[in-house]
C-alpha cells in the first residue's frame, strides 16, 4: 500500500493522453490537407484539360482558314481524334500538347474534335444529338459550320463548342464593261452589239490596250451606234483585271465550293466563282439553264484558253479571261444571240469578238459586289460555350 500511495507515474498518463489528443489533430490536419492536396490536382487536371481542349478548338478553326469545307470532296472526317492525324484536316495533336508540358499532360491526353454543318432545326444552337448526325462539310452554303473539340485527362474531360463562319471577301474588279487587248465586231449593220449603261445610273468604259482606233484594235462601226453610248477608250494602262493575290483566292474558293476545274471545261459554267486553269470551253444552246440569274450573278475565270458563247445563251456576271497564254487574238468570242449581263475583262493582248445579230454585252453594276472569296475562318462572337462532357 505504502508503494501504490506515490503518485510517481500520473505524469505518464498525461502524456499518453496528450500524445493521443496531438496525433488525433496531426491525422485530422493531414488529412485536410491531403483532400484539398487532391482537390487542387483535380481542378488542375481539368484546367489542363480545358486549356488542351481550347487550343484544338483554335488549331481546327485555323485549319479551317486554309481549307474551307465547301462541297463534299473537302468533308472532313468523321472525326480528328488521337489515333487519327491526317495535316490537311486535323489538328497536330502530339505538337500542341506538347507545348503544355506539366504532369497532368504527360500522363497522357486523349482528344477529339469535329466539323459538322449547322443544318439541325435552330441552326445558331448546338446540340449533340443532332449537330452530329450533319455532313462534315458546308452542304448548305451558308458559309457556317460547328466545331466541337473535347479533351480528357485522367478522365477528366472538357468539351466545347463554337459556330466558325467563312470571311467574304469582295475583290476589286475593274468598273468597266469591257477591258480587253482589243475589240471587234463581225456585224456591220445599224444595231447595239455593246450597251454601256444597261441599268446603271451612268454608262461604263470600253478601254482596250491598243494605242489605234482602227481595224486590228477597235473594229467596229461608230457611225452606226455598235457601242452605245459609245465610251470606248484605247491606251488602257490598268494591270490585270485581278491582282495574284485575289485570283489565288478566288481559285481557292473555286475548289473549296467543287467548282475548279484542273483542266478541261465545265458542262455548265454557272456557279458563285467557276475558275477554269486550262480550258478552250464552247457554250452554245445547251438545254440546261445557263448561266446564272440576274438576281444571283457568278464569276467565270478561264486562266489559260479561250471562251465561245453563242447561241441563246445568257450568262449573268463577270468574265475574265486571265490570257495566261499571252495571246494577241481573239480570246473571247460572243456570236449569235448569247448574250454577256454583267461585265468582261481579257488581260494582256487578247481580244473580245462579238456580234453577228445581235446585242451581245450588256453592263450591270450589281455584279462586281459578287466577286467573292473566302478569307479567313473564326468563331462568330456569343457562339463558343462548353458543354456537359
Amino acid at each position: 500500500m505504502r508503494r501504490a500511495a506515490p503518485e510517481h507515474g500520473s505524469a505518464l498518463i498525461s502524456a499518453v493522453l496528450l500524445l493521443a489528443l496531438m496525433m488525433g489533430l496531426g491525422l485530422s490536419a493531414y488529412a485536410f490537407v491531403d483532400q484539398q492536396q487532391g482537390e487542387s490536382a483535380r481542378e488542375r487536371t481539368r484546367e489542363s484539360s480545358f486549356n488542351v481542349g481550347e487550343s484544338l478548338l483554335g488549331a481546327q478553326v485555323f485549319i479551317l482558314s486554309r481549307r474551307w469545307p465547301g462541297n463534299l470532296n473537302r468533308a472532313y472526317p468523321t472525326a480528328c481524334a488521337s489515333t487519327l492525324a491526317n495535316p490537311q484536316t486535323c489538328p497536330d495533336g502530339p505538337a500542341l500538347i506538347s507545348a503544355f508540358g506539366g504532369p497532368d499532360v504527360a500522363r497522357g491526353v486523349t482528344w477529339s474534335t469535329v466539323v459538322r454543318d449547322n443544318q439541325n432545326p435552330n441552326p445558331n444552337y448546338y446540340d449533340d444529338a443532332q449537330t452530329l448526325a450533319a455532313p462534315t462539310y458546308d452542304q448548305n452554303l451558308d458559309g457556317k459550320v460547328w466545331v466541337r473539340a473535347q479533351a480528357a485527362i485522367r478522365g477528366r474531360r472538357r468539351t466545347m463548342v463554337g459556330l466558325v463562319q467563312v470571311e467574304q471577301v469582295t475583290e476589286d474588279f475593274p468598273k468597266s464593261v469591257l477591258v480587253a487587248g482589243r475589240f471587234g465586231t463581225t456585224n456591220d449593220g445599224r444595231k447595239v452589239i455593246v450597251d454601256t449603261k444597261g441599268s446603271a445610273a451612268s454608262p461604263a468604259p470600253v478601254q482596250v490596250r491598243c494605242l489605234v482606233r482602227a481595224a486590228g484594235c477597235l473594229d467596229y462601226a461608230a457611225d452606226k451606234d455598235q457601242v452605245s453610248p459609245d465610251t470606248t477608250q484605247v491606251g488602257y494602262t490598268g494591270g490585270t483585271a485581278l491582282s495574284p493575290e485575289a485570283l489565288e483566292r478566288l481559285r481557292e474558293r473555286a475548289i473549296a465550293d467543287g467548282t475548279y476545274w484542273a483542266s478541261g471545261c465545265p458542262p455548265n459554267p454557272s456557279g458563285a466563282v467557276v475558275f477554269v486553269e486550262s480550258g478552250n470551253c464552247a457554250y452554245g444552246n445547251e438545254a440546261m439553264p445557263c448561266c446564272n440569274s440576274e438576281a444571283s450573278p457568278g464569276v467565270l475565270i478561264v486562266a489559260n484558253g479561250t471562251l465561245e458563247i453563242t447561241g441563246g445563251i445568257v450568262f449573268h456576271g463577270v468574265i475574265n479571261m486571265v490570257n495566261q497564254q499571252n495571246s494577241g487574238g481573239w480570246v473571247l468570242y460572243l456570236t449569235g444571240t448569247s448574250l454577256v449581263k454583267g461585265a468582261v475583262a481579257i488581260d494582256g493582248p487578247g481580244g473580245l469578238m462579238a456580234g453577228t445579230s445581235a446585242l451581245n454585252l450588256i453592263f450591270d453594276p450589281n455584279v462586281f459586289g459578287k466577286i467573292v472569296s473566302y478569307g479567313n475562318a473564326g468563331i462568330i462572337q456569343n457562339t463558343w460555350r462548353e458543354i456537359p462532357a
